[in-house]
């Protein structure tokens, strides 16, 4: 069973997405800003995919979120998501991807099943 670590300040999101991917068989750890999931990364060092708005209120955003997980040593494939498509030009690591928002359960699936493909990946090099 795959971990997500699901960073998302809107809790209605964070209900819909969690029960997505839980009805989908992964385990979701839930954080609402970039401080509590980088306490749950450091816990959870098993974490196959972290997926996170960009747009957090507290603290970092989410791309933030993801290279300060990386120079912690988390290896974990991020999937960063907003509807502001300003963010979609923004470079990111080559394991990380953007998805806009909004997007349907399909798409979910199918794009947090790539990252902890690529997780896999990176942890068998």
């Amino acid at each position: 069973m795959e971990t997500v670590l699901l960073v998302e300040d809107d809790i209605d999101v964070m209900d819909v997405t969690s029960l997505l991917l839980e009805d989908a068989g992964y385990v979701v750890l839930q954080a609402k800003n970039a401080s509590q999931a980088l306490r749950l990364a450091e816990e959870h060092p098993d974490i196959g995919a972290v997926f996170t708005d960009v747009n957090l209120r507290d603290g970092l955003n989410g791309i933030e979120l993801a290279y300060e997980l990386r120079a912690r040593g988390n290896w974990a494939s991020v999937v960063v998501v907003s509807g502001d498509l300003g963010w979609a030009d923004t470079p990111l690591k080559e394991d990380m991807r953007f998805l806009s928002k909004p997007y349907g359960r399909k798409t979910l699936l199918a794009v947090v099943h790539e990252a902890c493909a690529r997780t896999l990946t990176h942890q068998r090099l």
